[in-house]
């Protein structure tokens, strides 16, 4: 019995590191070129490995796994994750029918938004929320209300929810206080945070602009959202940059679902408060004080508790989306 077993016992731990190792491996070869100084990788090659089926016309080209729906244009620069409109850091690039994702949207938007394992996996236990401005900064101002004061009241809102749910929840400022962006990234480091999302409201001299939009810090080596330069500086924050993007993508979906607003889109920029977290961040612009009826939707506390809603709803699923 015993000389049975010392033969089938390596065999079984063979299977099970072998078979481990078979799952582990990638079976298909990811076809890539060099286009305009950075690598970029075969979408369907992009969409096999990660178990998506590839839907195409000459407009538009769908990846689906699940509920999961992905839409991309040729040569555009945004994509729409369940409908949810989500900048690139480069357009999908076109070579006569095959289409190309720069390899950083690969690595940073798509693996984590379709693959089945996280970069970074952790606990979120302490959540840090950063009402922005405050003090001497009033920050943006429409008629009637002022953005410190909006981003104090929205973050107090958040806490209470994200404690109901026992989460440990502090704030950068609690008052009415002057606050340097470098003081708030520092703050959440000092606390071990596991979680940061910044508060902002936004304010455009175009009046009709309105809607939410939600950022995160860009990666290094490529172009922010407002920008077309690629800038190769790699910051803290970048450490989380899958993360970070899937942060972003819960945040932006769960406030527009509470409040049905325009959907401005998830974006890349480097933000001074995000570059130098230790933990993954977003920075939310709730609406546009400039524009008449998103003032007069953030001085509704009715409306105010949707939007709490959302960032809480956010930070939940992104928590649910780490047990993958």
């Amino acid at each position: 019995m015993r000389s049975l077993r010392n033969r089938i016992l390596p065999l079984l731990l063979f299977g099970v590191f072998f078979g481990s190792a078979l799952l582990d491996a990638a079976p298909v070869r990811l076809r890539s070129i060099w286009a305009s100084g950075r690598r970029n990788i075969h979408l369907l090659d992009g969409a096999s490995g990660l178990g998506a089926v590839v839907s195409r016309s000459s407009s538009q080209i769908a990846l689906s796994r699940g509920k999961e729906r992905l839409v991309f244009y040729p040569d555009r620069r945004y994509a729409l994750f369940n409908s949810v409109r989500v900048n690139l850091c480069y357009p999908l690039l076109m070579q006569k029918t095959n289409p190309y994702l720069a390899k950083v949207d690969y690595d940073n938007l798509l693996v984590p938004f379709l693959g089945t394992r996280l970069p970074y996996k952790h606990k979120i236990s302490r959540i840090v929320i950063d009402p922005g401005h405050g003090g001497r900064d009033r920050g943006t101002a429409g008629q009637h209300l002022q953005e410190k004061t909006i981003t104090l009241n929205l973050a107090n809102r958040v806490a209470n929810i994200l404690r109901a749910y026992g989460y440990k929840v502090e704030l950068t400022r609690t008052r009415d206080t002057t606050l340097s962006l470098g003081a708030r990234s520092a703050y959440a480091n000092k606390r071990d945070a596991d979680l940061f999302v910044s508060i902002h409201v936004n304010s455009a001299a175009d009046r009709s602009v309105r809607g939410i939009e939600t950022f995160c810090l860009t990666p290094e080596g490529a172009a922010s959202s407002n920008s077309g330069k690629p800038v190769a500086s790699r910051y803290t924050g970048n450490a989380k940059n899958p993360n970070n993007f899937l942060l972003a993508y819960h945040l932006q979906r769960s406030m527009l679902l509470q409040t049905k607003a325009s959907d401005r889109g998830v974006k890349f920029a480097r933000f001074a408060v995000l570059r130098d977290i230790r933990c993954p961040g977003a920075l939310v612009e709730v609406g546009f004080v400039s524009n008449r009826s998103d003032e007069a939707n953030l001085g509704s506390a009715a409306y105010q508790d949707k939007l709490a809603r959302g960032i809480a709803a956010g930070i939940l699923n992104y928590h649910r989306s780490l047990s993958r």
